[in-house]
């Protein structure tokens, strides 16, 4: 039994039994008022014009920050799950076992974000046209055996863990909205396994590589990390708009130059920037 196989059997135990996410949650005690992503999360942060807003207009961008979050995730859940499903005939059984759980874990995960959107109301206007390029090219051109795939993989699930685990540390007046503490505790538990399975297959595929192969697809995994980490810690000027700040160009570039923000967002890349290194890509930092 190969190392990666024997992963997928104890991942496979570790996901049973299977809960719907969304018959766990209360969703009838979703708080429309409260914060969704702590005071701290957000990427304006720290920046005097938007700390001197009223706590009301504050809490109402956290909760579209949330949701271009989860409008992002979707995506990539979508993706995942579209070259998981493709890989399921010819695979072994252990193999084949593993990506259906996946799969329903994503999907779980899917129909809950859509719950949360359907009974707020909160949609980010035309998310579709925000995606990052480069990540969104490379994941159509990819297949599942690729060192690029699950790179892709490592980078879509660990990135957005972090500012999922975020919303756990919060208490007191910044307390977020019991349903999206819920939400957030069931999404790390099933993402600490997905990490897991993606770590291990981007390392196998990385040893398929040469030395050269690697060095040469390093540029591309570069610039999926740098635009994948653009778009989630510094949200395009059309969420705060839909969240009801004028100017919301201007927001953005304050976003982009909020050192708070920037020191957040290469903390947050810094393990998966480690662990991309220590397989032998050459990849970027996140700034400079």
């Amino acid at each position: 039994m190969t190392n990666q196989t024997g992963l997928l059997h104890l991942l496979n135990d570790a996901s049973l039994p299977y809960r719907d996410p969304l018959a766990r949650l209360n969703w009838e005690g979703l708080d429309l008022d409260a914060w969704w992503l702590p005071p701290n999360a957000l990427s304006l942060s720290g920046v005097p014009e938007f700390e001197s807003l009223p706590h009301a207009a504050r809490r109402r961008v956290s909760r579209f920050e949330l949701v271009h979050l989860l409008e992002t995730e979707l995506w990539l859940e979508s993706v995942f799950m579209r070259h998981l499903s493709g890989a399921l005939e010819g695979s072994e059984a252990a193999v084949r076992s593993r990506y259906l759980h996946e799969i329903r874990e994503e999907a779980g995960h899917s129909l809950m974000f859509l719950e949360l959107m359907d009974r707020s109301g909160i949609r980010i206007p035309e998310a579709h046209r925000h995606r990052p390029l480069i990540p969104r090219l490379v994941s159509k051109h990819v297949g599942i055996d690729s060192a690029l795939f699950w790179g892709l993989a490592v980078i879509g699930e660990e990135l957005p863990d972090k500012l999922n685990r975020a919303v756990r540390q919060t208490n007191g007046d910044a307390a977020v909205s019991a349903v999206v503490y819920h939400m957030a505790t069931l999404r790390i538990m099933d993402e600490s396994r997905h990490i897991a399975l993606a770590r291990a297959s981007f390392t196998a595929a990385s040893r398929r590589l040469a030395g050269w192969q690697r060095l040469f697809q390093s540029t591309v995994l570069s610039s999926v990390l740098r635009a994948f980490a653009r778009c989630l810690f510094f949200p395009p000027a059309v969420v705060y708009q839909a969240a009801g700040l004028d100017r919301p160009r201007t927001w953005r570039q304050r976003a982009l130059t909020n050192s708070k923000r920037r020191r957040q967002a290469e903390q947050a890349v810094k393990p998966t920037f480690d662990f991309l290194r220590d397989q032998g890509w050459r990849v970027r930092k996140l700034h400079g």
